[in-house]
């Protein structure tokens, strides 16, 4: 296992880490995709989602801390759960985050759900059951991998790693451990 730290460049004072594990033979490849789109198809849908990015991207550089985070946690998308996560204001660069929103939307990348019956390797979907609109997004993305299995997670929105960390790893263990047997 191959571990370096890297500075964050959402939260500098922290370090996160990216580790890496080689699975035997070389050139063996899968993928684990947690709680992601697949696009947004519409000029319509990708100019509203920019609107709502750039407004939350504005809140993060000027809102309270406490109450910027109160409204942010308060989206559908968490499945009405509580953060478990401790954000300290002093932990992050919030013109970095407001800068995140912006240039990584879903309203500024392409739209990738036509290209995924090209991907050969074996892709674990993982979404969390309360966090219905990338449950939707799951389906639709297995149904064109030609090796995709989607595991929905109980009791949890969007953060299914930090909400379910013991089921997430089982699963993904319980995925890499089939694909080591299988020979991908």
């Amino acid at each position: 296992m191959d571990s370096a730290p890297h500075p964050s460049p959402l939260s500098p004072n922290v370090d996160s880490r990216l580790d890496g594990n080689s699975y035997g033979e070389r050139g063996r490849v899968a993928a684990i995709i947690v709680s992601a789109g697949l696009g947004i198809d519409g000029e319509a849908e990708r100019l509203a989602r920019r609107r709502v990015d750039e407004d939350w991207a504005r809140r993060f550089e000027t809102e309270e801390w406490s109450a910027l985070l109160a409204a942010w946690n308060a989206l559908p998308v968490f499945g009405g759960e509580e953060s478990r996560l401790v954000r300290i204001e002093s932990d992050y660069d919030r013109k970095s985050l407001a800068e995140a929103l912006r240039r990584w939307s879903p309203a500024v990348q392409a739209p990738l759900g036509d290209q995924l019956q090209r991907i050969g390797a074996p892709v674990l979907w993982v979404a969390g059951e309360r966090d219905l609109k990338y449950v939707d997004e799951g389906r639709r993305a297995v149904e064109r991998l030609p090796r995709g299995t989607l595991w929905i997670a109980p009791r949890c929105g969007h953060r299914v790693p930090w909400v379910q960390p013991q089921a997430f790893t089982a699963r993904a263990g319980a995925f890499l451990e089939t694909i080591s047997m299988k020979g991908s």
